[in-house]
């Protein structure tokens, strides 16, 4: 009897509590299996909330349920309770810090995972198999290009070599700039027997995880793309991952090449470090008949990018949440350095190789259909952005830029072919730097280059490089300083350097007047 009024009470507690906190709009919104079953959110709530899975009563509390999922995930293992959706929470947060400013809280919620992956899952009361699918299996670094196994080969196609470039060059700073040289890496071409291809390209293979190009490297703070399929919770020392290999093949071939990597869709990054591999894999003679794998992904201009270079391999294309099974994998190396971690001063990771840019120029401009007869070139173009980080003061700038003779063009809706011809039929070219000026690998000899960019990336040069490459004269105009920079300016910070900014037009128009006069 006495049990029994003990429970009525704690039944009509949590009912009371659960009036006070659940939001039924937003309990019906976010849990749609209880509107289709037509429970009162209220008494589920009530009875259920806090079961597996643990459900949020409304915004408030989910936004606390996943700030402090890291301790929940602290919780499972010192409570020694079988509580999956707590270990979910503590992964689903530890993916967002891994790409985040990489402060107090990553570092604890980096030793929650490495106390989570390396004590006996009976303390945690789960399942090695729950646990290899939420956070990762354990696995052995390996980078491919200093390794020796029976089941890898690696072949050096180019040797290292040094590239030496100015520091940027800013509108307004009267000082010279800088010089800089680093060693580029060794081009190579590896081939691994019995491989499984997952997540965003990642390679697994003999109980290891593939190091293959230089932004994935684990002992790095961050790898866009990567992070969602590879915890690095260990220390340099371990060289070790979690890796979230699905547990079944979506298919199997006997021989590929990898085109792709963990930043396939980004055009950068699919222009100048993937797409130039051909370079590697022509060099490594590698046969017309091995078909290429890439993401599943790609913008259709990216594909038709592929069809052009290499028309005659086939596509195999994969999605993040599939694994792929290759007997013989063929992965030519990346001709950059070019790590996402911030950790890494700019002047060490902006390196090009120009014989793999050549290569990348010649072949495209080689293999483009004729220019339709009724499109005029557009001499000054200006790249506007419409997605993403963008200027604030977007409309003005671009206003100042039609003023001054450009033609102001989306190149993110554009095909292939039509991007390649705006950059190698203009004089001049300009917007806010990004991704679309990898572009300018295409643009004549003489063309002017004019950047806009954040004063929290003064010090990168990458674009400037591929414009040195072209033999295009390049100068950026860099958003104003303000008070609060005292505090942050030398904060290499990634949220700081992709975060919108505001142009100075009085400066703009300056530029504009010497760079890009009125005709």
């Amino acid at each position: 009897m006495l049990t029994a009024l003990r429970t009525d009470w704690r039944a009509r507690l949590r009912l009371l509590a659960a009036r006070w906190l659940v939001d039924t709009d937003f309990y019906l919104d976010r849990y749609p299996d209880i509107r289709a079953a037509g429970i009162d959110p209220v008494r589920h709530f009530a009875e259920h909330g806090l079961a597996v899975p643990i459900r949020a009563a409304n915004a408030v509390m989910e936004r606390a349920i996943i700030r402090g999922a890291p301790l929940l995930g602290l919780a499972a293992l010192l409570l020694g309770t079988r509580r999956t959706d707590w270990v979910q929470c503590f992964v689903e947060r530890y993916q967002y810090l891994a790409c985040g400013n990489l402060g107090v809280e990553y570092r604890f919620a980096r030793w929650v995972a490495r106390l989570l992956a390396t004590v006996n899952p009976a303390r945690v009361t789960l399942d090695p198999s729950d646990r290899d699918r939420i956070l990762g299996k354990v696995l052995s670094v390996v980078r491919l290009e200093a390794s020796a196994f029976p089941w890898l080969t690696v072949s050096e196609i180019d040797p290292p070599t040094r590239y030496c470039f100015d520091g940027p060059r800013l509108w307004g700073d009267s000082k010279p700039p800088s010089v800089h040289s680093v060693m580029l890496p060794a081009l190579w071409c590896a081939t691994i027997r019995q491989a499984s291809v997952f997540g965003s390209m990642q390679i697994a293979a003999h109980g290891h995880f593939l190091r293959y190009e230089p932004a994935a490297d684990p002992n790095l703070s961050y790898s866009a793309g990567q992070y969602r399929h590879v915890i690095t919770c260990f220390s340099p020392r371990h060289d070790k991952v979690l890796a979230r290999v699905p547990d079944q093949a979506a298919a199997h071939v006997d021989a590929a090449i990898l085109l792709g990597g963990r930043c396939g869709n980004n055009h950068f990054h699919f222009l100048i470090e993937y797409l130039t591999k051909g370079y590697v894999i022509e060099r490594a003679g590698l046969y017309e008949g091995l078909p290429m794998i890439v993401p599943d992904d790609l913008f259709p201009a990216q594909l038709e990018a592929i069809r052009l270079l290499f028309p005659e391999r086939d596509l195999i294309a994969i999605s993040a949440a599939q694994r792929l099974d290759v007997e013989c994998l063929h992965i030519p190396s990346l001709m950059t350095y070019f790590p996402d971690a911030m950790e890494i001063a700019d002047c060490e990771k902006e390196g090009l190789r120009h014989a793999s840019l050549q290569w990348l120029r010649d072949r495209t401009l080689a293999a483009l259909p004729p220019e339709p007869e009724h499109v005029d070139p557009i001499p000054r173009l200006y790249l506007s952005r419409r997605r993403g980080r963008n200027i604030v003061n977007a409309a003005e700038v671009e206003a100042d830029f039609i003023d001054h003779g450009f033609k102001s063009i989306d190149p993110s809706g554009l095909t292939f072919a039509q991007q390649v011809r705006l950059f190698a039929n203009a004089t001049h070219v300009a917007g806010p730097v990004g991704a679309a000026f990898a572009n300018t690998v295409f643009c004549k000899p003489g063309t002017a280059i004019i950047h806009l960019g954040s004063r929290h990336a003064r010090t990168s040069t990458l674009f400037q490089n591929l414009a040195a490459f072209a033999e295009c004269p390049c100068i950026r105009l860099m958003s104003d300083r303000t008070i609060g920079d005292m505090a942050r300016m030398n904060s290499n910070v990634q949220s700081l350097r992709q975060g919108s900014y505001e142009i100075n037009q009085k400066s703009l128009r300056s530029l504009l007047d010497a760079w890009a006069p009125r005709r």
